[in-house]
């Protein structure tokens, strides 16, 4: 993709303050704490939100150490409160919880490298959510220091150089969203078309549903589900960026994983009404499922950790 000479120069300029906030982090010693500004944005998430707080309460000075401090506040204080509230659903509430426990521990490694190398790395939402944060806290002067931080920073190389994805990303995400509304309507409120139909007189008519009353204990499973995939798909609009676009596949496919696992633990239909063995079709679908499941958590796997590798490269 061919850059106009404003983006090209809108580019540099980043980078450019970029690099001199990353080198005032390594050498610059002028902090409250008086401690080198990247070790103190390390300790901001080494206890998570907690830490956060206490470095942001201390530290009056430096705008790399506050940022950190914001950022683990905004991070891990959002995911300890989704994780609290997840745990409360019903079946594989659990599953959900633990699932945002495993991206928790990743962030926390991943920006604790970043922090210690200097970097003034911004996650998605949760840096201008910071930015936010120190503008509302600080006096006058520091909203000005928060400024020059929401100016000098920019994500990494790879990030910048992706960060215009192609036409067909985007009306892919928007598709993607289009069908996920149609499915949380399908679902919700037209289940009981899952059903046997027969033919009378030429025409379709709907005997018997194929659905039971566990429908009902696995639908909020898939509703949450469903709600993060659009929120996903959005996000992935807004920040065209390549590593966005694969970390969300990545959670998408984490929450596939969850609701195909509790559609198997709940497996809410009844094969009976079917003129053939109602066995051999709840074992089909069974392992059909069970096939689903290994080849989409392979594929989260595989796909975490070369985006990992990215991150940490980058």
């Amino acid at each position: 993709m061919v850059l106009s000479p404003e983006e090209r120069q809108h580019i540099y300029e980043e980078e450019k303050a970029r690099l001199e906030a990353e080198s005032e982090a390594k050498h610059d010693s002028n902090n409250t704490i008086g401690l080198a500004p990247n070790l103190a944005g390390l300790l901001c998430y080494l206890g998570m939100w907690v830490t956060g707080i206490v470095f942001l309460v201390l530290e009056q000075k430096n705008r790399f150490i506050r940022f950190h401090a914001a950022q683990a506040i905004v991070v891990f204080g959002v995911l300890t409160l989704m994780s609290s509230i997840l745990r409360l659903v019903p079946v594989a509430g659990g599953l959900f919880a633990a699932a945002v426990g495993v991206m928790m521990f990743v962030l926390w490694l991943v920006l604790m490298v970043k922090a210690y190398r200097g970097e003034l790395y911004r996650i998605p939402l949760a840096a201008e959510l910071a930015d936010m944060l120190l503008n509302t806290i600080s006096s006058g002067a520091t909203r000005g220091t928060t400024h020059e931080v929401a100016v000098q920073t920019v994500e990494s190389n790879e990030l910048t150089k992706s960060s215009r994805s192609s036409t067909g990303d985007i009306v892919g995400s928007v598709l993607a969203i289009i069908f996920s509304l149609v499915m949380l309507i399908f679902l919700n409120v037209f289940y009981t078309y899952i059903a046997y139909y027969s033919l009378e007189d030429g025409i379709l008519v709907r005997q018997q549903s194929l659905v039971t009353a566990e429908w009902q204990t696995w639908l909020p499973v898939v509703n949450i589900a469903i709600a993060f995939s659009i929120i996903g798909y959005i996000v992935s609009i807004i920040y065209r960026r390549k590593m966005v676009r694969e970390a969300v596949r990545i959670v998408i496919d984490v929450f596939s994983v969850i609701v195909i696992g509790s559609l198997l633990s709940v497996f809410p239909f009844d094969f009976h009404p079917l003129p053939v063995s109602a066995s051999l079709v709840a074992f089909s679908v069974r392992l059909g499922l069970s096939i689903a499941v290994v080849a989409v958590t392979v594929a989260v796997v595989v796909r975490s950790i070369r985006l990992l590798i990215a991150i940490i490269r980058s």
